[in-house]
C-alpha cells in the first residue's frame, strides 16, 4: 500500500512535469477578468480586482486591463481570447461553483480547445478537506462540478495550501483561474506569489511617491504635462483630486532602481506646486 507521503511526492512530480510542458513566460504585463452577473447587477461589490492590482504592483507587473463579464459563455470566451492575446499574467475570478451558471472552467477550456474532466486528485482533496457532506447523489454531482477541470498537457493545477482543496488552474503558463469569494481569492493569489516571482524579469519592481498640493488640477495640468514629457515613459505622473478636503495628490511611479531620480522629481513637484510629500499610508487614508 502506498503511503500518503508517497502519494504527495508523486502528485508533486506530476505537477512539475505538467509545468515543464507549459511555456515559460515572463510576467511583465497583467490583466484581471472578473466573472459574474452579481457584479454587473450591483448585488456584490468587486474587491478582487483591486486586490489583484495591488498584488501586481508590489511584484512589478504592469496591470493593463481589468474587465468584468457576465456568466455567459460567449462573453467569457471573448474576454479570455482578447486578454490572452495581449497580456502575460492573467487571473480570472468567479464562476467555478456548483450551480448551473458556474461555467468558467468549461468556457475557458473551450478557448484553448481543452475538454473538462473530473480531476481525481482535486476530487479526493475535496472529499478529505471539505466540511460539507452532500446529502444526496444530486448534491454530490453538483459538488463534483467544482473538481471538473480543463485537462491537457498545457494545464497545471497548483494547490497553494494543504488545507485548501481547490487548485489554481493555470493554462499555458498564462491564464490562472481562481474562485470569486474574496477571502479565498486573496489567500490563493498570495499563495501564488512564489510561482509568479519565478516568471518575473529582473528589475521589474516599481516605487511610488506622493505629493499633496492645494492647487486645482486645472492649475497644475500644464506643469504635469511638461514634467511627464521630460521624465519619459518609464516614469508615470498622475493626479488625483480629493474633493472633500480640497487637495490634489500627484503620484510619481517609476522603477525602484531609479529611486534617486524619483526623489528629484518629488522635490521638483513640491517646489512648483507648493506641495508636500506624503506617505502611502497618508494617501490611503484620503481615499
Amino acid at each position: 500500500m502506498i503511503s500518503r507521503s508517497a502519494v504527495r511526492r508523486l502528485s508533486a512530480l506530476g505537477r512539475t512535469m505538467q509545468q515543464a510542458k507549459s511555456p515559460q513566460r515572463t510576467f511583465a504585463t497583467g490583466a484581471c477578468l472578473i466573472i459574474g452577473d452579481e457584479i454587473l447587477n450591483g448585488k456584490i461589490h468587486d474587491t478582487n480586482s483591486h486586490y489583484f492590482a495591488r498584488f501586481c504592483f508590489r511584484l512589478g507587473i504592469d496591470v493593463r486591463q481589468i474587465a468584468v463579464v457576465s456568466d455567459q459563455e460567449e462573453d467569457i470566451v471573448e474576454a479570455v481570447q482578447r486578454l490572452s492575446a495581449k497580456y502575460d499574467f492573467i487571473v480570472t475570478s468567479g464562476g467555478i461553483g456548483p450551480t448551473h451558471d458556474d461555467i468558467t472552467y468549461e468556457a475557458i477550456g473551450k478557448v484553448f480547445g481543452l475538454p473538462v474532466k473530473l480531476h481525481e486528485e482535486t476530487a479526493e482533496r475535496m472529499t478529505r478537506l471539505s466540511k460539507y457532506t452532500p446529502p444526496s447523489d444530486e448534491a454530490k454531482r453538483a459538488q463534483l462540478r467544482m473538481a471538473t477541470l480543463p485537462t491537457g498537457d498545457n494545464v497545471e493545477n497548483i494547490y497553494i495550501a494543504d488545507d485548501l482543496w481547490v487548485p489554481v488552474v493555470c493554462i499555458n503558463g498564462q491564464v490562472h483561474i481562481l474562485p470569486g469569494v474574496p477571502q479565498i481569492f486573496e489567500r490563493m493569489l498570495e499563495g501564488l506569489k512564489g510561482h509568479v516571482q519565478s516568471h518575473l524579469a529582473a528589475g521589474g519592481k516599481q516605487a511610488r511617491r506622493f505629493v499633496s498640493t492645494k492647487k486645482k488640477e486645472s492649475d497644475i495640468a500644464t506643469y504635469l504635462t511638461k514634467l511627464q514629457n521630460e521624465v519619459g515613459k518609464s516614469i508615470k505622473i498622475g493626479s488625483y483630486p480629493h474633493m472633500k478636503i480640497g487637495t490634489v495628490t500627484v503620484s510619481i511611479i517609476g522603477p525602484s532602481e531609479q529611486e534617486e531620480k524619483l526623489k528629484e522629481i518629488v522635490k521638483d513637484v513640491e517646489k512648483n506646486l507648493d506641495g508636500q510629500e506624503i506617505s502611502a499610508e497618508q494617501e490611503e487614508g484620503r481615499i
